[in-house]
């Protein structure tokens, strides 16, 4: 344990930019595998969404606009 802190210290101890350029290279190595599955997480899900309800839904016509309600109105 003492070794790797020891690698620690003496990785981030460069100076501004060495540590700037290890926290791109963390945010390179944790931040593409993460947003690749939220993506797959999010495209399943969206999946499983237009499977279920259909597309478009109900409230939307087919290019996407909010569909205006219809008003009946008697004079009576």
């Amino acid at each position: 344990m003492e070794e790797l802190r020891q690698i620690f210290l003496d990785s981030t101890s460069g100076g501004f930019w060495r540590f700037i350029g290890y926290w791109i290279l963390i945010a390179v190595v944790l931040g593409i595998p993460t947003k690749l599955i939220m993506f797959l997480y999010n495209r399943t899900l969206r999946f499983f969404n237009l499977m279920k309800n259909g597309y478009p839904p109900k409230h939307i016509d087919a290019d996407g606009d909010f569909k205006k309600k219809e008003k009946n109105e008697t004079n009576t």
